[in-house]
């Protein structure tokens, strides 16, 4: 997730509500079938491993998240794992629109 130009996957620009391990309210500004980029004050360092959980629709999906990049006071790139068949299409339908 190092830059538009290098992503290997289409990205859609969102405004959804997002929940990190159950208590840190955060909001995604971008989404694809295998990654996020979250605002959020909270700091993460990359590497860290938590469970996000979002909305596509009236259906919640809940993820692992692996922090690819991060910026304090302003979001992280993660890159989403150990999604089942079904949330990857869901979210593949969304992306694509």
């Amino acid at each position: 997730m190092s830059g538009a130009k290098d992503r290997r996957t289409k990205r859609a620009l969102v405004n959804k509500d997002v929940v990190i391990n159950g208590v840190i309210k955060a909001e995604a500004l971008d989404i694809s079938i295998d990654g996020m980029y979250v605002y959020t004050k909270s700091n993460f360092i990359p590497g860290t491993i938590f469970e996000i959980t979002f909305k596509i629709g009236d259906e919640t999906i809940k993820a692992m998240a692996h922090v690819q990049h991060s910026q304090p006071n302003v979001g992280v790139g993660i890159r989403l794992v150990d999604l089942s068949p079904e949330n990857t299409e869901k979210i593949k339908k969304y992306v694509e629109g």
